[in-house]
């Protein structure tokens, strides 16, 4: 049976970030973590922990990051997307775009792996300034495959895999750098 496609926007709903009026400063005392587009250049994940925080101002309540939400970098020459699982009161800046699922036809987790597939980077339209970026619209109209959920998960687990593995890599060549470093800083001692 052939798998059904659709665009983003048939799935999901796509807003802007926050804009915050001021220049963002780390408040240590502050209770909202934001999410600037340096802290997705290079990972699709988010990590809360390496976040700053800030001091919430003003009447509104904060438009904090839903789990199951994806954050899409849009501006630079790579958009990507990561998931937000929850657990920390997040706020992205303006930046970004934020992806909520609107069906449970789709699992986020598919549709985050779906839009950093370098296909689907390439049917990214870009502003042709000297910052390249992408418009809400060129990512509403981002065509998905529609496999069954089933299929989904395996996808979704299968990446996971190969995330992990890319860091295990990673881990071992800094562990190899710094053996040598050892190594080379002894020899030079003797």
């Amino acid at each position: 049976m052939p798998i059904k496609q659709s665009k983003l926007s048939d799935l999901a709903h796509v807003r802007s970030g926050h804009t915050f009026k001021c220049a963002l400063v780390h408040d240590p005392e502050g209770s909202v973590r934001v999410l600037q587009i340096k802290d997705l250049r290079q990972r699709t994940v988010i990590d809360p922990e390496a976040l700053i925080t800030v001091a919430w101002e003003g009447n509104k309540t904060p438009p904090f990051l839903m789990p199951g939400e994806i954050v899409v970098v849009a501006r630079g020459d790579s958009n990507n997307a990561a998931l937000y699982k929850g657990g920390q009161s997040i706020v992205a800046t303006s930046q970004l775009f934020i992806v909520s699922p609107q069906t449970d036809k789709i699992s986020p987790e598919y549709l985050c792996w779906m839009i950093n597939l370098p296909q689907s980077q390439r049917s990214l339209e870009r502003n042709g300034s000297s910052i390249l970026a992408i418009s809400k619209a060129s990512l509403e109209s981002m065509p998905i495959p529609l496999p069954q959920l089933v299929t989904q998960k395996k996808l979704s687990e299968l990446q996971q895999l190969w995330d992990e593995e890319d860091h295990l890599i990673s881990q071992l060549r800094t562990n190899r750098e710094q053996m040598l470093q050892g190594i080379y800083q002894h020899l030079i001692k003797d």
